[in-house]
């Protein structure tokens, strides 16, 4: 795969790159201050614990010996330090009294301000940092100002190192973590680069292949298995479709090759009025089922809408069965079949009526046709406090038990020649299933090959039912 600059790779090693110059900024400047803090802390511990044994080896010495003055007393103790701590006492107005005779280039005037409280500094003065501590003390019975100061230069020596030592490596550092960061993320993406290899050699003819699924527990593997998942969906959709595309392409030829065969034949020669209007009836019969093909197709198509119009509205669910038992009855008379409705008169729902009434039409006709002549369909109503059951039943040809988890199957017929013949699509019960979900009702089917089938649709009883003038009113409507 071609590197990029939206490359996935490039980006990232690049973020890997920015969070290890972060971390690193970070940690550097951590150590930095945290070590600088640390020097400057335990340097104004020391000068602290000097001051305080300065004081009190000035004031015990005359104990030993009365004879010497002060500045003899700090002249004698300059001789035990180092040539750069520098001893210096002033009058409180100032003025000089003692020096020790240590280098000029340590030695500190008094800052500009009392320092009542010890006063720690840090000067750089001819090159050196110096660490100084002013304040206010009682020595030889009188206050004096005492001003101890120390070269530091090691410690400044230290810091510059440890600087030096970041800006030096920092970027050796950064340059490692960016390759790294590259080879990483190469190595990460590399079955992500397979998967896509591999699902780009998959066309529509090869559905039936898989990718590859890595054993690693992680996202990857995840991926792999909803692409397969995906797949399968596809192939599954792909399979129906052409099944559908052939049988439908079957069925639209032989419709339209009857219509052609009956309107040349009828054309041929002169015929009686009989024999026309018997070439009509054969040209309509053909016409409606091809009707009730695009019609089935048209409801499909509304199904699959992401945003659909559903006018919902008090029905009266008991009545619309009825119409629509009523409605089919002379169907089910030409097969010398009886139709009988036991209905609940108060079942009111929330619902599209047109849709409804297409789910009933369409569980009672599929009960018509898969049920021999003289058999008995029965379609029923019944309610309890919370939901409306609606049940129909035949002693029909029933299902086979392993077409049963099939048959809301969009397109799937369980005996394409026999449903060919009565008319049938296989996108009734799909429709009717699609209705049922958006009316918040379940819709289940059982049967048994030989003793019929019962189709069982629970849905939601309406909250509020209108009284008997309401209902008179829209009837006279």
């Amino acid at each position: 795969m071609k590197l990029t600059l939206r490359s996935l790779r490039l980006k990232l090693a690049v973020l890997y790159t920015v969070f290890a110059l972060i971390s690193m900024v970070c940690l550097g400047c951590f150590s930095y201050v945290y070590m600088n803090y640390a020097l400057e802390t335990s340097r104004q511990v020391t000068m602290q614990a000097r001051e305080e044994r300065f004081v009190r080896f000035i004031e015990t010495w005359p104990e030993k010996d009365k004879t010497l003055s002060l500045t003899e007393k700090l002249d004698r103790l300059s001789i035990a330090i180092a040539a750069t701590d520098i001893i210096q006492v002033y009058e409180l107005d100032g003025t000089p009294i003692y020096s020790s005779p240590g280098a000029s280039a340590f030695k500190v005037p008094w800052p500009h301000q009392p320092c009542i409280e010890r006063c720690f500094g840090l000067v750089r003065q001819y090159g050196h940092s110096i660490r100084t501590l002013n304040h206010v003390v009682t020595m030889d019975g009188r206050q004096l100002r005492l001003s101890l100061s120390g070269k530091i230069d090691e410690h400044a020596e230290m810091m510059e190192n440890v600087r030096n030592s970041y800006l030096l490596f920092c970027p050796l550092l950064l340059i490692a973590s960016a390759a790294g960061g590259f080879v990483l993320s190469d190595r990460a993406l590399r079955p992500v680069r397979q998967m896509t290899a591999e699902a780009r050699s998959i066309g529509i003819h090869d559905l039936k292949r898989r990718l590859p699924i890595p054993n690693t527990s992680d996202e990857l593997q995840v991926l792999a298995e909803t692409w397969n998942e995906l797949l399968e969906r596809l192939h599954t959709a792909v399979s129906r479709l052409t099944q559908f595309t052939e049988d439908i392409s079957h069925d639209l030829g032989t419709t339209i090759t009857v219509m052609l065969t009956t309107a040349s034949l009828a054309l041929h020669r002169k015929r009686t009025a009989e024999e026309y209007r018997a070439a009509l009836r054969t040209i309509t019969t053909e016409c409606e089922a091809t009707s009730r093909l695009l019609q089935d197709l048209l409801a499909v198509t509304r199904a699959d809408m992401v945003q659909q119009h559903i006018d919902m509205q008090l029905v009266p669910l008991s009545e619309l069965v009825c119409e629509v038992a009523d409605n089919l009855r002379a169907k089910a008379n030409l097969k010398h079949q009886t139709l009988q409705a036991s209905i609940a008169s108060d079942a009111w729902t929330m619902g599209d009526p047109s849709l409804l009434r297409r789910m009933v039409g369409i569980l009672l006709d599929n009960a018509i046709k898969y049920t021999p002549e003289h058999g008995a369909i029965a379609v029923s109503i019944t309610s309890d406090l919370q939901h409306i059951h609606l049940k129909v039943q035949d002693n029909g040809i029933g299902i086979a038990p392993e077409a049963l988890p099939r048959i809301f199957d969009r397109f799937y017929r369980v005996d394409p020649s026999r449903t060919q013949e009565e008319g049938s699509s296989g996108l009734g019960l799909a429709i009717a299933q699609w209705v049922a979900g958006v009316h918040g009702a379940a819709i289940t089917a059982a049967s048994t090959p030989g003793n019929g089938s019962e189709f069982s649709v629970t849905m939601p009883l309406a909250t509020e039912i209108p009284s008997a003038e309401l209902i008179s009113l829209a009837a006279e409507q």
